[in-house]
This record gives C-alpha cells, sequence and structure tokens, in this order.
C-alpha cells in the first residue's frame, strides 16, 4: 500500500514539475515577445493561468502611500482584489500573502488556506473563488522590492521549495523585462524629444537663411532669385551626381547663402547699370570671404562657410580669394561655382542683358576641366540638355 501512494504522489509530483515547467517556457515566450509594461505583465498572468492550470494570477506594485496597486491579473477572480484593502506595512500575522512578500522580501505560502489561522480575514473570500494555496514572490530590483506576483492553486498544499525556486527565477525575469521594456521606452521618448527638437532647430535655421537670403536680395533687386535658383540648379547637379541627401542639404543651403557676403558691398554698386571699374570689382570678389565670416559662428551641420569661401574659386587657380586649385576646393564649391556661372550667364544683369542658357552652357564646355569640375559640367548639361531642366522663378 506504501509503494502504491508513493508511486502516486511521485507521478503527481512528475505532473506539477512538468506543469511547472511548461508555465515557465510559455512564460519566456511572453517576456521575448511583449513590447509595453503592462502587455508584458497581463500576458505573464494570463499565461500562468492558462498554462499552469492555475485559479488565479495576479501582480501588484507598491505605492507610496504603503498600499498595494493591482497592475494585472487573470483567472477566477471576480471583484476579490477590488474588495480588499491590499497593504504591505501590517505588522501583525493577518497580513495577504503579497503584502508579506513585499515587506520581507521573501516569497510567503499560505499552503492550505482553510486551515490557515493568518489568512482569517480573507479565506472567506477565496474559498468562494475555489482558492486553497497561494504563494507570492516579491519583484526585487537593486535591491529594492517594488511589488509582487501571486499564484493562487485549487490544491491544498500545491506548492513546493522547488517552485518557489522556479517561479522565483520567473519573478527575477519579470524584473528584467520591465526594465528593458523602461530603458526601451525611455530611449524612444529621448529618439522622439531628440527628434523633435532637430525638426524645431531645422525650422529656426530655416528661418535665419530664409532671412539672411532676404537681407542680400532687398539691397540687390536685379540679382533677386537668384541664390535660390543657384540653390535649386546646385542641387540638381549634385543629385545627378549621385550625392546622399546630406551632402544635397549642405549644397543647397550654400546656394541659398552663396552671395551674403554682398550686404558689405555698397548698394550702388550692385545697382551700377554698366561695366565695373577695377577697385568696384575688387571690392565686389571680398563677397566670398564676408560671407565666410558672417556664418563662421553659425554651427551648420554642413561646411556652409567654406563652401561660400570657395564658390569663386577655379582649378587652375585663377579664381577668388585665395587662389586655390584642384583637390584644395571643396567638391561642394566647385558644383556651386558651375551652377552660379551658368545661373549668372542665362539671367540678367544691371550692366549686360541676358547671355542664355545656351551661351552659358557653352562657357562651362568649353572651360571643362580648367576651370569646372568635370563632373558638374557633364552633370549640368545633362540636365539642361536631356533632362528638360529650366530655372523657376
Amino acid at each position: 500500500m506504501t509503494k502504491n501512494v508513493n508511486k502516486d504522489q511521485l507521478e503527481k509530483d512528475l505532473l506539477r514539475s512538468r506543469s511547472t515547467l511548461e508555465t515557465l517556457v510559455a512564460c519566456q515566450e511572453v517576456l521575448a515577445m511583449a513590447n509595453t509594461k503592462s502587455d508584458l505583465l497581463q500576458k505573464i498572468c494570463e499565461t500562468i493561468v492558462e498554462v499552469g492550470h492555475f485559479r488565479m494570477a495576479w501582480i501588484g506594485i507598491a505605492q507610496n502611500n504603503k498600499s498595494i496597486k493591482p497592475l494585472a491579473f487573470s483567472g477566477i477572480i471576480d471583484d476579490y482584489l477590488d474588495s480588499r484593502k491590499l497593504r504591505y506595512d501590517r505588522e501583525d500575522e493577518f497580513g495577504y500573502p503579497a503584502a508579506k512578500a513585499i515587506s520581507t522580501g521573501e516569497p510567503y505560502f499560505v499552503q492550505d488556506i482553510i486551515n490557515a489561522p493568518m489568512a482569517i480575514t480573507w479565506q472567506t473570500e477565496a474559498l468562494k473563488r475555489g482558492y486553497s494555496s497561494v504563494m507570492a514572490l516579491p519583484l526585487v530590483s537593486n535591491g529594492k522590492t517594488f511589488g509582487s506576483l501571486s499564484l493562487y492553486s485549487g490544491e491544498p498544499g500545491y506548492f513546493s521549495e522547488t517552485d518557489a525556486y522556479h517561479f522565483n527565477k520567473l519573478a527575477e525575469n519579470i524584473v528584467y523585462g520591465i526594465v528593458a521594456l523602461q530603458t526601451r521606452s525611455d530611449r524612444y521618448k529621448a529618439e522622439d524629444n531628440l527628434t523633435k527638437s532637430l525638426e524645431k532647430l531645422r525650422k529656426t535655421l530655416g528661418a535665419i537663411i530664409e532671412a539672411l537670403e532676404n537681407t542680400v536680395e532687398v539691397r540687390d533687386p536685379y540679382t533677386a532669385g537668384h541664390q535660390r535658383r543657384v540653390a535649386d540648379l546646385s542641387r540638381s547637379i549634385a543629385t545627378q551626381m549621385g550625392f546622399s541627401e546630406d551632402i544635397i542639404d549642405g549644397i543647397r543651403i550654400g546656394g541659398i547663402l552663396h552671395d551674403i557676403g554682398k550686404i558689405n558691398v555698397p548698394i550702388d554698386i550692385l545697382m551700377k547699370p554698366r561695366s565695373l571699374t577695377d577697385l568696384e570689382f575688387s571690392l565686389i570678389k571680398l563677397h566670398p570671404q564676408v560671407g565666410h565670416d558672417v556664418l563662421k559662428g553659425i554651427d551648420f551641420p554642413w561646411p556652409v562657410p567654406k563652401i561660400i569661401l570657395q564658390h569663386h574659386e577655379r582649378l587652375d587657380g585663377s579664381g577668388y580669394p585665395q587662389g586655390l586649385k584642384n583637390d584644395d576646393i571643396l567638391i561642394e564649391a566647385k558644383i556651386l561655382s558651375v551652377a552660379d556661372v551658368v545661373e549668372a550667364m542665362a539671367s540678367h544683369r544691371p550692366y549686360r542683358p541676358a547671355l542664355g542658357v545656351d551661351k552659358a552652357l557653352e562657357e562651362i564646355s568649353d572651360k571643362r576641366g580648367s576651370l569646372y569640375n568635370c563632373e558638374a559640367v557633364d552633370a549640368c548639361i545633362g540636365l539642361f540638355n536631356t533632362h528638360g531642366y529650366t530655372f523657376g522663378s
């Protein structure tokens, strides 16, 4: 007879161990798939009940006022948690299992609710719902207990030390999951705030750029729109050449601001309806350096001041203000110089009528490789002759 009892108990223990392991495996899948803290906690409770065949499971979080707030629960529960005044500051023996686990930081068992003196205040409601035994496990992070996981079984004496060990590991993994999700959430919030800040900064930068652009064009109405047309052509050339969006943005901004240095040129020179004297032209030639000096204090994400400084440099060293050659000139400035020459020649100026696009393309084609970058020239000519590019207003 004893052997049969031992055999029956052994089979029962094996079935329970199998159920425990299946529950833990299923909970690990939940931990791996959860996207939010609330989703994680709720699905853990549901999995414990469904896979482990428990009567009820719930997770409570300790509040600053010493109460316990249920965040997730599943199973036969009705209003059980709502009717409890759950606290974790009681010193007497009648505290709830969750409260004991939180206050002590250790797993807490009630193996037979119907005969447990410490369950006298809550056993009636528990028995109504078929709870016979309960195990509460602390949730601990950085040495501080902040909540508990409680499991209710319909069998008295259901929980063993082995169960406590395994489910305590689950509690630890729940904590890791919460921390990981919180870290992810914080990162997403930080990334969202950064995106919003960058967008705000981009709008502010755009407003500054527009104000600077308008400053030049108000002083020089004959070249109104010149900077914007140069910027658009530069952007299109860079796109044809296969540059990244980031570099193209820098070239476009450089185009919009490339003549900002003309704010230092007397207005009567800018609007003079005849050819400039050598002295007047020497003042005009200062505008790349002035533009560079005006903008160098702005922390652009692109080398805009340097692009502006070099946009009148030429490959053979005949340009200004530094007489740079070939690889000493930024590719952005080389592209801008091609766009600037083509737009200037194609448009009307106070001292001469428009020469037209054909004449402008002939100029850069003749000086291809000597004054102007070959790839930029080819891309520019291709835009007009093959892709039907035209200047906007």
